[in-house]
């Protein structure tokens, strides 16, 4: 077993999915034995192949940096840091988008305590 930060992180990531690595591999392109060698650290995983995993997962390279780092709540203060990234254009539409999750959130609390 691999015990590079990434493939641990991979690999936690696939069992929470509740993928089999059968299934991953199909879904990503390769062969079983091919993301077997990756998850175990026998073979270097290729950008593509990384990719094509987190694709997959439907998960982001920031969602794999903090969990190789061990993060696993993430603030507010996180996120914000993360739009910094964004252009103008899609920041403004994340904060539009925010906001409006918020109001959705706080209808659903009024209605709940009523």
């Amino acid at each position: 077993m691999s015990h590079e930060p990434i493939i641990e992180a991979l690999k936690v990531r696939r069992e929470m999915a509740g993928l089999s690595q059968q299934e991953i591999a199909d879904l990503a392109g390769m062969s079983k034995r091919t993301y077997q060698r990756i998850e175990q650290g026998d073979s270097d995983m290729k950008f593509s192949q990384y990719r094509a995993i987190i694709r997959v997962l439907k998960t982001t390279d920031l969602d794999i940096s903090l969990d190789m780092m061990g993060l696993d709540k993430i603030t507010s203060w996180d996120v914000a840091t993360a739009t910094r990234v964004l252009s103008p254009i899609l920041r403004r539409h994340f904060v539009t988008l925010l906001i409006e999750l918020y109001r959705e959130f706080e209808e659903l609390k009024d209605r709940k305590t009523k």
